[in-house]
């Protein structure tokens, strides 16, 4: 089951959300949880990742009502979903708005945009065989299958690393997929901390003694 966030400031366009996906989750792939935004972003993203969720989607305008919240939201869910894929590079994002000529213009990536009228029946109007929901799940697998490649990249550099030396290249390879994981998967580094530093590179090959270590957190991480 894959897990949603949803934030929004308003508690009716919440109930419309959380109908649109009852009515669209025919085989009940999806847990949603709703949550009302912060007043501080960073607050939000760490509240958000508390929740461990497999994507996150966020209204737009999320000052524009005041009778779910008593403060001022002083950012929108671009600003929210790009301090996201900041620390977690293509993470499934997604900003549903009635405002999408002002969020497309404030938005680094316009392919998260989408009209919030698709609540609201808009996508029967049209020809489309697949619905939001869909591009929901197909980014998440997507996402996790990038995990999974990273994964088995990243053990087949820390294994030949055992046996002989890796060129310069792999070596800043192995550390680029690792600090992927460890950000993808909220997971702490499975590599030492004094292996991280550029000036180590050159020696890497022969400070790995074992992945016997690193095989068994990878394996815990991918069925937890």
């Amino acid at each position: 089951m894959y897990k949603i966030i949803y934030v929004d400031e308003y508690r009716e366009d919440i109930d419309d959300f959380l109908d649109y996906f009852e009515e669209k989750d025919t085989n009940n792939k999806f847990s949603i949880e709703y949550l009302l935004p912060e007043n501080s972003l960073d607050l939000m993203y760490e509240k958000i990742f508390e929740k461990n969720p497999d994507a996150i989607i966020s209204d737009y305008m999320l000052n524009e009502y005041k009778s779910d919240i008593n403060y001022n939201v002083p950012y929108t869910g671009v600003d929210l979903t790009e301090k996201i894929l900041d620390t977690k590079e293509k993470f499934p994002c997604f900003v549903l708005t009635s405002y999408d000529d002002q969020a497309i213009k404030t938005s680094q990536d316009v392919n998260m945009i989408y009209i919030k009228d698709i609540l609201h029946g808009s996508e029967e109007k049209t020809n489309a065989k697949a619905n939001f929901l869909d591009t929901v799940e197909n980014q998440i697998i997507h996402y996790r299958k990038r995990i999974e490649n990273a994964e088995k990249e990243l053990l087949e550099l820390t294994e030949k690393a055992n046996t002989e030396a890796l060129n310069a290249t792999e070596e800043a390879k192995l550390l680029e997929l690792d600090t992927f994981i460890e950000k993808a998967t909220n997971q702490p580094s499975s590599l030492p901390e004094h292996l991280k530093g550029t000036k180590n590179l050159d020696g890497l090959h022969k400070m790995i003694e074992s992945t016997d270590t690193l095989l068994a957190e990878l394996r815990e991480l991918k069925n937890g």
